[in-house]
């Protein structure tokens, strides 16, 4: 393990102070609002930030955990050892030819949703009330109803920090999956994309823009501190459906419920710890398992547990 202070203290000595900042709470950037603190926390402001950020932390030997905007990662309440990246709000650059778009990971999806509409540019309206960022939706394959990103991406940019290259990738290049891609590297940051869309009347796409919003209004808890859907759906039935029919629909711990409305998603009823969460997803993967001999597979990703990515 570091030794914190030491690796602070080289942290000032390459100028780096203004970039990396210490013992920063997690809670302030998760959806959730859980975690406890990071040892070292950074929103590069550019590319050139970014690698010489993990450059900084490669010759350290200090973990990296790279997020987006926080809205599917769980986060411990005891913090994070290490180096968490947040690509949010920088590295947004958005550029347009013809019907394709080119837009930076950081973007968040509404911004890139409102982008493409005053373009009269539709394919994105699945994506306007999700409130990630371009690189996270990526990773995950952010979809609403029939609709993912996997339909529109049709290339990727990415750093390499493992070899330390920027790599393009084509459409044949990488594969996208249900809540995932493969991008057949381990140690990566995507820096940005093209979306292929189509042309479309810009009252038209607001009228789908409200449509999905009305439908996810009615469907899911969109007015309380969640992180989406909390697992995968199984191939037998959804887990929503496989949760409210082994009666853990609604079920407390602590401040942590299973929503009323969705009871695929958590809510935080304002003061849920990471470990009110936690047991909470772990009580309902046995009472599904129990009920349906289905064991759950989780879709958050558990930042900075060991044994989670």
């Amino acid at each position: 393990m570091y030794n914190k202070n030491q690796i602070w203290r080289d942290i000032i000595s390459c100028s780096l102070e203004r970039e990396i900042k210490p013992d920063v709470p997690m809670k302030c950037h998760t959806s959730w609002k859980i975690g406890g603190n990071a040892d070292f926390f950074c929103i590069p402001s550019h590319q050139d930030q970014l690698k010489e950020v993990l450059s900084f932390a490669l010759n350290h030997s200090l973990p990296i955990y790279i997020i987006g905007n926080g809205t599917n990662i769980w986060v411990p309440d005891e913090g994070i050892k290490g180096l968490v990246i947040k690509i949010v709000r920088t590295i947004d650059k958005v550029e347009y030819s013809a019907k394709m778009v080119k837009a930076g990971a950081g973007i968040l999806l509404p911004a890139l949703v409102k982008k493409a509409t005053e373009k009269e540019l539709s394919g994105l309206e699945f994506a306007a009330h999700i409130p990630g960022t371009l690189g996270g939706a990526i990773i995950n394959n952010a979809s609403f109803g029939s609709e993912s990103l996997s339909e529109i991406v049709n290339e990727i940019s990415l750093f390499d920090y493992g070899s330390g290259y920027i790599k393009t990738l084509k459409k044949e290049q990488f594969s996208f999956h249900y809540r995932g891609i493969d991008l057949g590297c381990e140690k990566f940051v995507i820096l940005g994309a093209s979306l292929i869309l189509s042309t479309s009347d810009r009252e038209n796409i607001l009228l789908k823009i409200k449509n999905v919003y009305e439908q996810r209004k009615k469907s899911q808890p969109v007015n309380f501190l969640t992180a989406g859907c909390v697992f995968k759906n199984p191939e037998e039935k959804s887990a929503g459906y496989l949760i409210e029919k082994a009666g853990a629909k609604g079920l407390v711990l602590g401040d942590a419920q299973v929503s009323t409305k969705h009871a695929n998603f958590i809510i935080n009823r304002g003061q849920a710890t990471a470990g009110d969460i936690l047991q909470l997803i772990e009580k309902i993967e046995n009472i599904v398992e129990k009920a349906f001999g289905i064991r759950l597979e989780r879709e958050i990703d558990f930042v900075g547990l060991p044994g989670y990515r």
